[in-house]
Formats: structure tokens, sequence, C-alpha cells
């Protein structure tokens, strides 16, 4: 669970419609809607349940982000695993946000980027990357040490011998 207070940055203040441009097909309070969505998903860490097709098909619209097939394909590139949160939000930071706001969600793109920036949530997430990376080297180090003895010799002396050579040439 993220702590109270970046939750807290990451939803409040709640983004406004008139913080956004009305595009011919979606109103700023639509703009607005998505862009609240959006922090609350991140700031209850990307739940499942939470990934209903109007966020799934927005996102799959911004920050560069493609479809991936389908919802759940989308959903298991990105949300599985802290590794997988860590590429989304990179991608999500790193986008231009090109296009002109009566056309594209690109003032809600940088909108988002600025309060993710702010909030610092991708440490976070990159951090719990890092310890599972470690718990998963450990765990085999613990598990190589039972195998071949701990401390009990060298690196290079566990070096298993050459195999015996066969004479090609004995009779």
């Amino acid at each position: 669970m993220l702590p109270a207070t970046l939750v807290r940055a990451l939803t409040t203040p709640a983004f406004e419609p008139d913080q956004f441009v009305a595009t011919q097909w979606n109103t700023a309070k639509d703009k607005a809607k998505f862009a609240n969505a959006l922090m609350k998903f991140i700031a209850q860490e990307f739940p499942r349940q939470s990934f209903g097709k109007a966020l799934y098909q927005r996102l799959s619209n911004t920050f560069g982000h493609i479809a991936h097939t389908n919802q759940d394909g989308y959903y298991s590139v990105f949300f599985e695993r802290d590794a997988d949160k860590v590429v989304f939000l990179d991608q999500t930071l790193r986008w231009p946000c090109y296009g002109d706001p009566t056309y594209t969600f690109c003032d809600v793109e940088r909108a988002v980027q600025r309060r993710l920036r702010a909030a610092n949530v991708i440490e976070v997430f990159s951090m719990r990357e890092a310890d599972a990376t470690r718990n998963r080297e450990l765990a085999t180090l613990a598990q190589l040490q039972a195998k071949y003895g701990a401390n009990r010799e060298s690196p290079s002396s566990l070096q298993q011998a050459s195999p015996p050579q066969a004479d090609l040439f004995a009779t």
C-alpha cells in the first residue's frame, strides 16, 4: 500500500474541467474525469477491478501507449508486477504530449505528468522492484550455497573438473 501522503499527492486536489480544453469529441469534464480516474487507479496501485473499459480505451490512446490486443493484454503488460508498473510510469512520464488540446488529450497528459513527477511515484515502484530482485537473488544464492557448500571452498575450486579425454587413437 502506498503511503497516505503519496496517495494525497496523486489525488488531491482533484482535476477540474476548467484546467482542460474540450475537443470536438470530448468535453473538458470528460478530460478531468479521465485524469482523476487515472490518478486514483495509480494511487490504489493499479487494482484489476478498477481497470474498466473506459480507462483502458483512453489509456490506450494517450501517453504513446497502445492497446496490446485487448483490455486483459494491456493490463498484463503494464500492471501485474512492480517492474511492469515502472515501465508504464516511465513511458507515461517520457511521452512528449504531442498535439493541440482542442484535438487531443495532450493537456491532460501534461497535467498528469506534472502530478506524477511531483509525487515521485515511479521511485516507490522502482525501489519495490529492486527489493524483489534482491530477494530473488538472495534465494538463488542460498540454494546454490546449499547445493555446493557455503564457504567451504573457493569459487575457483568449485569448478567442475574437466571430463577425461578419450584417446581417439587407442586400440
